[in-house]
């Protein structure tokens, strides 16, 4: 029998994840429809788990390992895929009723410090995402493999511009905190106010020119000042600093 394998790789989807916790978080958090599940015919770990909590009825096609590796590029798949419907990205950006806690990346380019960064935002208790359709990593499904998953647990909005979501967060009174090297007060003892949106810029040169202007400098110590953290990390311990003081964990 034929095997009803795409001709394609998924990896030129966005409608697919794999790796044992994004699919099991993506079907925790029943916001995708899932239409079909690609596994290997040796018994995957949390395989169980996973067909627990698949809909009834849902076709689950057992391919080698191979074809796993080709249709995701060789990445770190554990030996299942899904393929589902888009990501469930928030139709308007987020106001300070209901998000008091706010993340807003500014030219984040790979997609595995993108995936690290929501990951830290979940745990650190951020109310909602703001991505940039330009001059940004897109949410693929190596970020949200990078996320462990936990992209499927988070608000995400895809703002066109970076101009537009500084506009728009300042247009909901957001207290803007732009993270920066050289000049800005210590994020360890500074007095945070919500609602708060922390601006986290690209990997090599932060943020851009206009956002610095748009907010209050933070920065975190450092040994010297011709060293920097990486893009995640930063963000990471910003979020977590943040979030205790704001009490949000």
């Amino acid at each position: 029998m034929k095997k009803n394998v795409p001709k394609k790789s998924p990896q030129n989807l966005t409608n697919f994840v794999y790796g044992v916790h994004a699919c099991i978080e993506l079907l925790t958090a029943k916001r995708r429809k899932v239409t079909m599940v690609y596994t290997t015919k040796h018994e995957i770990k949390s395989w169980a788990k996973i067909k627990s909590l698949l809909p009834a009825h849902i076709p689950i096609q057992f391919v080698t390992r191979e074809i796993l590796d080709k249709m995701t590029e060789h990445a770190q798949h554990q030996g299942i895929l899904l393929l589902t419907s888009a990501f469930p990205f928030e139709k308007n950006m987020f106001d300070t009723k209901t998000h008091k806690f706010i993340l807003l990346l500014d030219g984040i380019q790979d997609v595995r410090n993108l995936g690290a960064i929501i990951r830290s935002a979940y745990c650190a208790g951020v109310d909602g995402i703001v991505l940039t359709q330009k001059n940004s990593a897109p949410l693929t499904a190596a970020a949200i493999h990078a996320s462990a998953g936990l992209a499927e647990h988070s608000k995400i909005f895809l703002a066109p511009s970076i101009s537009f979501a500084l506009q728009e967060l300042k247009n909901k009174n957001f207290k803007l905190y732009i993270a920066t090297l050289g000049v800005g007060e210590n994020a360890a003892t500074y007095k945070f106010d919500q609602p708060a949106a922390l601006v986290i810029g690209n990997e090599e040169s932060g943020v851009s020119g206009e956002t610095l202007k748009s907010g209050t400098r933070i920065l975190l110590p450092q040994r010297r000042a011709d060293i920097s953290y990486n893009a995640s990390v930063a963000a990471g311990i910003l979020m977590f600093l943040m979030a205790v003081q704001l009490k949000r964990i």
